[in-house]
C-alpha cells in the first residue's frame, strides 16, 4: 500500500550547521504495528544522522548529547517493539547502537562534569591551584574521550550500522507477529505499551526518597523509556494537550533525578583523577563535599516527585 511521506519515515536527514533535536513522530490511525516501528526507528536514525556531520565538523557538547539521545530513543523503541517484531538484523543494530552510545557517553560524562563544576563548587574554588590542576586533569580526559568518539563515529562500524539498519527498515527485514500486520493495530499496541511502562515507573518509584543511588537510576531509566514512548505514540491519540502535559511532567521528573545520577558519575570520575594523586586532591575533596550536600538537599524533591507521578493520569485510555 502506498503511504504518504511523513516525518519518521524518510531516507535520511539533511545536515545543518547546528545540533538538532528529535522531530515529532507522526503516526496515522490506519498504521499497523509494523508501520509504526518503521516510522519510529527511522525517526531515531534521522535524529542521529542530523547531528553526526555537525559533530564531525566541529565537536561540541550539544551534538554529542543529541546523538546520545537519538541512540537512547532507538534502544527504547527496539525494546517496546521487541514483542511484535524480531530478527538478527535488529539484534545487530541494537548492539552496534549500544557500542556507539557507550563511546559518546564517556565524552558526555566529562561535559556534564565540567558544567557541574562551573555551576557549583567552581566559584568558591576559582584561582585555587588545586582546582586549576583538577580542571586541567578533567580537560585532558575530556579531550581523550572526544578523540575516541570521533574515531568511532567516523569509522567503518558507524557507517555500517547506519547503512545496514536503513536497509533493514526499508526491506522490513525482520519477523513480525501476524497481528502486527493488521491495519490500525498500532493504537492498541501503543495503549498496552504505555500502560505497561507507566506501571513500571510507579513500581520502581515507590518510596523514591529512600532508594539507593542505583535504584534511583533505575527509576530514571524507566521514566526515560516512558517519556520516549509517549513521544513515539502521542499522535495516535486526539487529546494532544493531555499528552504534552504528561510528557512534560515525565521530563521534569527525569531531569530532577538526573542530578542524583550526575553526582554519582562525578564521584566516579573524581576517583579516576584522584588515583593519580598530586595537587588535585584538595579540590577534589571540596567538590565531593559540595555534591554530598546537594544530594541531601534533593531528598525533599524526591518525595514531591513520587506524589506527582501518582497523580499523572494516562492520556491514552
Amino acid at each position: 500500500m502506498d503511504r504518504p511521506a511523513r516525518q519518521g519515515a524518510s531516507d535520511g536527514a539533511t545536515a545543518t550547521a547546528e545540533p538538532q533535536k528529535a522531530r515529532p513522530v507522526k503516526l496515522l490511525a490506519t498504521d499497523t504495528v509494523e508501520d509504526a516501528a518503521v516510522c519510529v526507528f527511522s525517526s531515531a536514525l534521522d535524529h542521529f544522522e542530523a547531528n553526526l556531520p555537525v559533530f564531525l565538523a566541529e565537536a561540541q557538547p550539544e551534538s554529542v548529547h543529541q546523538m546520545r539521545v537519538a541512540l537512547r530513543r532507538l534502544r527504547a523503541a527496539m525494546g517496546t517493539f521487541r514483542g511484535a517484531i524480531s530478527g538478527p538484523n535488529l539484534t545487530a543494530a541494537r548492539d552496534s547502537g549500544r557500542a556507539l552510545a557507550s563511546v559518546l557517553g564517556q565524552a558526555r560524562n566529562w561535559d556534564v562534569f565540567i558544567d557541574m563544576l562551573s555551576e557549583g563548587p567552581g566559584a568558591p574554588l576559582h584561582g585555587d591551584p588545586s582546582y586549576e590542576a583538577l580542571l586541567e586533569a578533567v580537560e585532558t580526559r575530556r579531550a581523550k574521550a572526544y578523540g575516541a568518539a570521533r574515531t568511532a563515529l567516523d569509522g567503518p562500524e558507524a557507517r555500517a550500522f547506519l547503512a545496514d539498519f536503513r536497509e533493514t527498515i526499508a526491506q522490513r527485514d525482520w519477523t513480525a507477529r501476524p497481528e502486527a500486520h493488521e491495519e490500525g493495530s498500532a493504537k492498541d499496541f501503543a495503549q498496552a505499551a504505555l500502560t505497561k511502562l507507566r506501571k513500571r515507573v510507579l513500581k520502581k518509584a515507590k518510596d523514591l526518597a529512600d532508594l539507593s543511588p542505583p535504584e534511583r537510576h533505575e527509576v530514571r531509566i524507566a521514566l526515560k523509556k516512558a517519556r520516549y514512548n509517549t513521544e513515539f505514540f502521542d499522535s495516535l491519540f486526539p487529546n494532544a494537550d493531555d499528552a504534552a502535559e504528561f510528557t512534560s511532567a515525565l521530563a521534569k521528573l527525569q531531569d530532577g533525578l538526573g542530578g542524583f545520577n550526575d553526582m554519582e558519575t562525578a564521584n566516579a570520575l573524581l576517583d579516576e583523577i584522584d588515583a593519580e594523586g598530586g595537587a588535585v586532591l584538595r579540590a577534589s575533596g571540596f567538590v565531593r563535599g559540595w555534591f554530598a550536600h546537594a544530594a541531601q538537599a534533593g531528598a525533599a524533591h524526591a518525595k514531591k516527585s513520587e506524589k506527582r507521578l501518582k497523580r499523572l493520569e494516562p492520556f491514552w485510555e
